[in-house]
């Protein structure tokens, strides 16, 4: 008869051994970064959030096309739950808000895995996830430039994170592994994986039987609107969000001159002038105190290069713009 293996020894604290001076110091031992796409520094975070009243699972996103987050909400429900609370302990938040895009059906799925804590729905379409978009739902008004929402009382954590956080205070287990979603469109492939973070975007393919073409195919990283390009040889992070297979002669565009049609302006979810800025950024005007913060609110969500209708690449311009600051 062979001997079981014995249960692993506990290394990370469990949820009542969780406390403000404790938790940051956790979070780098488990090797948490912010698993939204930002790999801000989790520990970090969770330091500026002490004092918060309410923590925010941001499960809205809003990618086009990537829905790893409502698959962990409805399947993993008892990590993100652990991590939610112990987040929550740990600075002090006595609501707890889970933030979804409206559906009802999985709104009510929601309801029987998380039924302590509030559900608010918000609008489905991009980019309804961002904090800040997010946080003016809640509280009713904008939030001023270069205000974080954890400064108005609200702390906005991702499903991947809490996730993450809860595996280990109840499994002790640390970061080691990505939900993500993997897709090609032309084909019709769509799947919600766990992938090793470390392993190679050629070893996922193959795990999946997923055929590549790099002569007329090629790789985006978490999210059409903003993600960016990998190649085979590139590796799961702990921000991989999706990756999604996409036709080259498709995807490619050949951008025309501005026609001054505004587009660009009307669709910024935060009311900034795209081209005005990217003007400015071309012509090396950025010393203004308007430029720096216009640049300091744009999160580069790539709506304004979506809709412009001479596929002027403004987002990237934009990104490059952020070097200014």
């Amino acid at each position: 008869m062979e001997t079981p293996y014995p249960e692993p020894e506990r290394i990370f604290p469990g949820i009542d051994e969780i406390s403000p001076e404790t938790f940051p110091a956790f979070l780098d031992e488990i090797g948490l970064v912010g698993m939204g796409g930002s790999g801000f520094p989790a520990a970090e975070k969770i330091r500026s959030g002490i004092g918060a009243h309410t923590l925010v699972i941001n499960g809205v996103e809003c990618e086009p096309g990537i829905t790893i987050d409502q698959s962990v909400l409805l399947h993993e429900s008892l990590w993100v739950a652990a991590g939610a609370n112990a987040s929550a302990k740990a600075i002090g938040a006595k609501r707890i808000i889970l933030a979804v895009k409206k559906d009802d059906a999985f709104i009510a799925e929601l309801q029987k895995h998380y039924g302590e804590f509030d559900i608010i729905s918000f609008p489905d379409r991009y980019p309804a996830g961002a904090e800040k978009l997010i946080l003016t739902q809640l509280i009713g008004k904008t939030p001023p430039p270069g205000v974080r929402p954890y400064q108005m009382g609200h702390l906005v954590q991702n499903v991947a994170s809490l996730r993450a956080i809860g595996r280990a205070i109840i499994d002790g287990i640390p970061v080691v592994e990505r939900p993500l979603t993997l897709s090609m469109p032309s084909t019709g492939f769509y799947k919600n994986i766990i992938a090793p973070v470390g392993l190679s975007i050629r070893e996922v393919l193959e795990t999946v039987d997923l055929p590549f073409d790099l002569q007329t195919q090629f790789i985006v990283d978490s999210g059409l609107m903003m993600g960016s390009e990998v190649g085979l040889d590139d590796c799961i992070e702990k921000t991989t969000l999706s990756l999604i297979i996409l036709e080259r002669k498709k995807a490619e565009r050949k951008e025309r001159p501005c026609i001054r049609c505004g587009a660009c302006n009307n669709a910024c979810p935060l009311g900034l002038h795209p081209f005005t800025l990217v003007d400015r950024i071309q012509k090396g005007k950025t010393k203004s105190a308007a430029f720096k913060m216009q640049m300091t609110e744009c999160f580069l969500c790539g709506v304004c290069s979506a809709v412009c209708p001479s596929d002027i690449p403004l987002v990237q311009s934009l990104a490059e713009g952020k070097r200014c600051l």
